[in-house]
């Protein structure tokens, strides 16, 4: 079976359920062919830029107007007619990546792409099956569209808002997980992982994602976690970012807090961190949300954006798997948590009630049952 991932670098969490199918699929049966692409980038650069870099603005710089835009597109107006019709005369830049690879299956992982194939099985120009995967825990109106197969939700509880607010039917949608690498949900060692990096395993372990927050207030919130001088080791990654990185490694020497924080730059094995730490601090994206709950790692939620962290961050903390911090208080939050190992336990039992095992291998399921329909 030929199948071809379209996704999009409007943030990491696109990218990484492709990646983690791609590698699902080939596994499974070495005589696939997966093709992964980047379709913003395919389409042009300056339509990816525009996409790509408008949305990292507006939801870093101008987040309000991030969350109004996101509500009013979530609605049938002017402005979401005026996005849809902009991205369907798109579609035709990704006809020839189409046929040239002939696919048996579409897999989309961005309503804007969705769109796009849409609208190409809508003039008869690909016949290939087309599944559409939703990365976040709640959905919006961009994503849904006539002509496609399946869409693939983050969890049960998203399909009623499918078939009562956007008349999707339900005999398409397959509330299946976002597909993440198996190495989240495998066994393993605490006690073997600590003594690689350098953990104590009977101390209380937060994971702070940093990369994805702002310089200045992620160093405030690390500055005053440490100064709750409770016994607590970190775990702090900033991704690519050096300049966070070079900042938080001098208020670690000014605080004299080497001994309590291992400070990591990029990592290929964030897994490990999230298996051996008690509380993650993070932004709700959809793939560090369903990594966090593949782990049983409970969250607590940093400055979520409106749009789609806003929502990702009101259902976890509503099915009891997160709490979400308070800018001013939030370092006594976390350290009042990790003082209540009946609450964090409780905690952890939720995340896994909502974890969605082999999504991977379901969605690739689903696939091979697509094609074989017809």
């Amino acid at each position: 079976m030929k199948i071809l991932i379209f996704t999009a670098s409007t943030g990491g969490g696109h990218k990484r359920a492709a990646a983690a199918l791609d590698a699902k699929i080939k596994a499974l049966d070495a005589n696939n062919e997966v093709k992964v692409v980047d379709a913003l980038k395919a389409i042009g650069k300056v339509y990816n830029k525009t996409v790509c870099g408008g949305y990292h603005f507006m939801a870093t710089k101008i987040p309000k107007v991030y969350g109004v835009c996101y509500k009013v597109t979530d609605r049938k107006t002017i402005v979401y007619d005026a996005v849809m019709k902009s991205n369907t005369a798109m579609s035709n830049k990704l006809l020839s990546i189409i046929d040239e690879f002939n696919p048996d299956v579409i897999i989309m992982c961005h309503p804007f792409i969705t769109t796009m194939v849409s609208r190409l099985r809508r003039k008869g120009k690909i016949s290939a099956k087309a599944i559409s995967l939703i990365t976040d825990y709640d959905a919006h109106r961009t994503y849904f569209v006539p002509n496609i197969d399946a869409y693939v939700l983050a969890e049960p509880q998203m399909a009623e808002k499918l078939v009562n607010e956007y008349d999707v039917d339900k005999n398409i949608i397959y509330p299946l997980g976002i597909p993440i690498f198996d190495r989240f949900s495998e066994p393993f060692d605490k006690a073997e992982i600590c003594k690689r990096e350098g953990l104590d395993p009977n101390i209380p372990t937060v994971l702070l994602m940093a990369g994805s927050f702002g310089v200045t207030s992620v160093l405030k919130f690390y500055k005053s976690l440490v100064l709750q001088k409770k016994q607590i080791q970190f775990i702090v990654i900033t991704g690519r970012n050096k300049h966070l990185y070079t900042h938080l490694k001098e208020v670690m020497e000014e605080l004299n807090a080497q001994d309590c924080t291992k400070l990591l730059y990029f990592v290929d094995n964030v897994e490990d961190y999230m298996h051996i730490s008690d509380l993650i601090v993070t932004k709700p994206g959809g793939l560090t949300v369903t990594e966090s709950l593949a782990c049983r790692l409970p969250l607590a939620i940093y400055n979520a954006f409106p749009g789609q962290e806003r929502d990702n961050a009101e259902f976890l903390v509503k099915t009891g798997a997160a709490i979400m911090l308070d800018k001013l208080n939030g370092a006594e939050q976390v350290c009042r948590l990790l003082g209540n190992p009946d609450k964090l336990a409780e905690m952890k039992r939720f995340c896994g009630n909502l974890a969605q095992e082999n999504s991977a291998e379901k969605i690739y399921d689903l696939a091979k049952k697509l094609v074989n329909e017809d």
